[in-house]
């Protein structure tokens, strides 16, 4: 990636981060009576565009996915640079893979799971699924659809489909962040990595699965050896928790644990991970020359989104606006 090659997409995200929504609107939202005002709120926003055709406010999620559309669009308006996209649309991507493989073994229509925000021709997947033909794939996507195909004609067990393709996910992106070199890139993912896998340490746990198990569903490629989580299997959260406070992501993580402690739910931990991947891309503002602010825009974009639906979603089932302000990530802007 030649740096100087992004000079004028950096210029136009440098003018639309100005129009990202910020805490103050979210609040504004958060106190609305209810989903039509909030949708009024929306109106004063780029949201607008999107609002015209909207025939009952409970189907907000055609707002969000059309703005999400716009948003990938202006990303291949702005650069060649798929990886960009790839790094955050990926798991669309993964999900409908799983989706279309369990709609094959059911034999039952599943259309109704698929996302629109991929970047991948799913066409593409159903015609392999169909033909038994995967020659027209994409290398990782090939491999990781004859895996679980594979699998599943060896066990029968409809479960392992996630487990592999989400680990299969996380060695494509993985590939995808080195081969950058962007530090934000590979940092972004190994964050994520991390995060995924110290929750799934404490549910593996709390669900009372062996070790045979948790090495199993253990992503790959982030900092924390794997060997440190697996032999966590039988330690307390105390143990636990000394474990891991020398990690590059100690502060965040045993901040996230401690909530665990005290509610015995991971949604704050959950909510925490967020506003630190967020923190991480906020380092792009600095930068002028250089994929990061496009990245980081798109980034906070979703988060974006996020927020909206945790709005709408709260509002529909006439949560207080403390519980909603409880929710809400850390934004961009």
């Amino acid at each position: 990636m030649n740096r100087m090659d992004f000079s004028q997409a950096v210029i136009r995200i440098k003018v639309l981060e100005k129009r990202l929504l910020t805490r103050a609107r979210l609040e504004r939202m958060a106190d609305a009576q209810d989903l039509e005002e909030v949708m009024k709120i929306l109106g004063e926003t780029e949201y607008q565009q999107h609002l015209g055709n909207l025939k009952r406010v409970e189907d907000y999620e055609q707002v969000l996915a059309l703005e999400m559309k716009r948003v990938y669009h202006l990303m291949d308006e702005l650069t060649g640079e798929n990886v960009i996209k790839d790094l955050l649309a990926m798991k669309y991507d993964y999900h409908n893979l799983k989706v279309l493989v369990k709609e094959k073994i059911s034999g039952k229509s599943l259309s109704h799971l698929l996302v629109p925000y991929g970047v991948r021709d799913m066409s593409k997947v159903k015609t392999a699924l169909a033909t038994g033909d995967h020659r027209e794939l994409e290398e990782p996507i090939r491999e990781a659809l004859l895996q679980v195909l594979s699998d599943y004609e060896k066990t029968g067990d409809p479960q392992r489909i996630d487990i592999l393709l989400d680990r299969s996910y996380y060695e494509h992106l993985g590939h995808i962040a080195r081969e950058t070199k962007i530090p934000l890139f590979e940092d972004y993912v190994k964050n994520q990595v991390d995060f995924a896998n110290v929750r799934t340490l404490i549910r593996v746990k709390k669900m009372d699965k062996d070790l045979k198990f948790l090495e199993e569903v253990l992503l790959p490629g982030g900092n924390i050896e794997r060997e440190t989580l697996l032999y966590a299997i039988h330690d307390s959260l105390d143990t636990i928790m000394v474990k891991l406070k020398n990690e590059r992501l100690a502060k965040p993580i045993l901040l996230g644990l401690e909530a665990f402690r005290k509610t015995g739910r991971l949604s704050e931990f959950e909510k925490i991970a967020d506003n630190e991947l967020m923190t991480l891309n906020k380092g792009s503002k600095n930068v002028i020359f250089g994929p990061e602010p496009l990245f980081s825009y798109l980034h906070a974009k979703e988060a974006e989104v996020k927020a909206l639906r945790i709005i709408m979603v709260s509002k529909i089932n006439k949560l207080s606006p403390e519980t909603i302000r409880e929710r809400l990530r850390d934004l961009y802007v």
